[in-house]
């Protein structure tokens, strides 16, 4: 009896298929279409033919639940990891925060919470406003404000963060799976402090490692973040709290600016460090 394509050419298909992690929809046409140039499967199959064939070779599917719908990848490897699918699920995604250190083996903070980032488009969409202290002193009275971008997956909260675009400056790919690199996750905790309960959870997370904080780049972030409020001030605090002395963090000292901050919102009593300018818990 007379193979059709697909079935002459299964193997080496389903090899192919495999070198990818997972595929959305739109990643199966175009791997459909590079196989018909390949002359490995007929010109007239159809998508929906070519995904039963896929199935019946072992294409398996994941569906998140994120921002109050599914996201489906589809994949041929049983064991892929929750960091791999999820990052996945959104184009240049990254894992951030204590996830990203969680994944690299430095932590097990939060380790029920999978926070996922995709930077936004174009800094050129960025306005800042001007800075007064009461209009600082007026948010930071407030209570802080969270993503309505929230999922589940295998019994874990998913966050998904959008945070300013820096063209994914200190996003680094470890195990096949893009995260923060240490010291970008230290600026992402700091500015999403809401997520960790407060910064003192935040220094004790970062002193056990900080042999692995370069300040010099972490200075270098908070550069390309290009913040609104004086960051550079809050997080030479926290970098001083870590273990780091006064003199290492001159550069954060000689950006403090003329106005006081938090490193928390709406506490009821703050200590006042008059060298960082900062209110702190």
């Amino acid at each position: 009896m007379r193979q059709d394509y697909f079935s002459k050419n299964r193997d080496e298909i389903k090899s192919i298929a495999k070198q990818h992690d997972s595929y959305s929809l739109v990643d199966l046409k175009a791997l459909l279409s590079s196989l018909k140039d390949k002359g490995l499967v007929s010109y007239s199959m159809t998508s929906n033919k070519f995904y039963d064939r896929l199935v019946d070779i072992g294409l398996l599917s994941f569906s998140v639940f994120l921002d109050g719908g599914y996201i489906t990848r589809y994949s041929f490897h049983k064991d892929l990891s929750d960091e791999k699918l999820l990052v996945a699920s959104k184009k240049r995604a990254f894992l951030s925060m204590s996830s990203s250190l969680n994944y690299q083996g430095l932590s097990s903070y939060r380790d029920d919470f999978v926070f996922v980032s995709q930077e936004q488009t174009s800094k050129d969409f960025y306005s800042n406003p001007e800075l007064t202290q009461k209009a600082i002193d007026n948010a930071f009275a407030k209570d802080y404000r969270r993503t309505h971008k929230i999922g589940k997956y295998n019994n874990k909260h998913i966050v998904f963060l959008e945070p300013k675009n820096t063209k994914d400056f200190g996003v680094v790919e470890v195990k096949g799976v893009r995260v923060s690199n240490v010291n970008r996750a230290l600026v992402e905790m700091v500015v999403n402090v809401q997520y960790f309960r407060n910064s003192k959870e935040v220094i004790g997370v970062f002193s056990k490692i900080k042999d692995y904080i370069n300040i010099d780049e972490v200075f270098e972030i908070v550069e390309k973040f290009d913040f609104i409020y004086p960051y550079y001030q809050s997080i030479g605090y926290i970098l001083e709290e870590i273990g780091f002395n006064k003199e290492e963090l001159y550069k954060f000292k000689e950006r403090i600016s003329e106005f006081d901050f938090y490193t928390d919102k709406n506490q009821v009593n703050y200590t006042y460090i008059p060298y960082w300018k900062m209110y702190v818990m």
